[in-house]
């Protein structure tokens, strides 16, 4: 699967880097390497046609300014394969960009995920995936859980993630504000 994502700013990149090597000495946890660039996603599809993909994302981040996105806790979506992951607050800006940005991604894309609909989308930054089991899940959270996970971060960035089949690669990234 291919995402459209923001990544993160160098501060949390860093912060959200050691968290993943962390957790893959102390519980041997080394799924979330799959995407390896600490981010969240605004569209996720098997498809797209890139060449217009590329010029939405140019267009709508030369006309975006940075801003900021709170965090708060820790969350899990549960299911055969948990995942942990620190929850993005909803604020109404990211709302405004998110539904802007699927609107205009969704005539691009085809069998988009609709985790990632306006309607149900949950913004996260996964900190645990696809290797985390039942069992460490509750080790895990008893680490974490006196960790202050209320950040505000820096979002000044639309970035395409492409699976090539073997590795998922960042294709382009797009500043805000910079030109098209």
């Amino acid at each position: 699967m291919h995402g459209v994502v923001s990544l993160l700013d160098s501060i949390y990149s860093r912060v959200v880097e050691d968290l993943w090597a962390e957790l893959e000495r102390t519980f041997a946890v080394e799924g979330v390497y799959v995407t390896p660039y600490p981010h969240f996603s605004y569209h996720v599809a098997p498809q797209y046609d890139i060449a217009r993909l590329e010029a939405i994302l140019r267009h709508f981040a030369f006309n975006s300014t940075a801003f900021q996105v709170r965090t708060a806790g820790l969350g899990i979506f549960t299911g055969g394969s948990p995942v942990l992951y620190i929850p993005v607050v909803r604020s109404p800006e990211l709302t405004h960009v998110h539904a802007t940005l699927w609107q205009q991604i969704s005539q691009v894309s085809s069998d988009m995920l609709d985790y990632y609909h306006p309607d149900q989308w949950i913004p996260h930054i996964t900190i645990g995936f696809g290797d985390m089991s039942k069992d460490l899940l509750p080790q895990i959270i008893r680490l974490l859980s006196e960790r202050d996970f209320h950040w505000e971060v820096t979002i000044n960035n639309l970035a395409l993630i492409f699976d090539t089949g073997i590795r998922q690669e960042l294709k382009s990234r797009f500043d805000f504000g910079k030109s098209e």
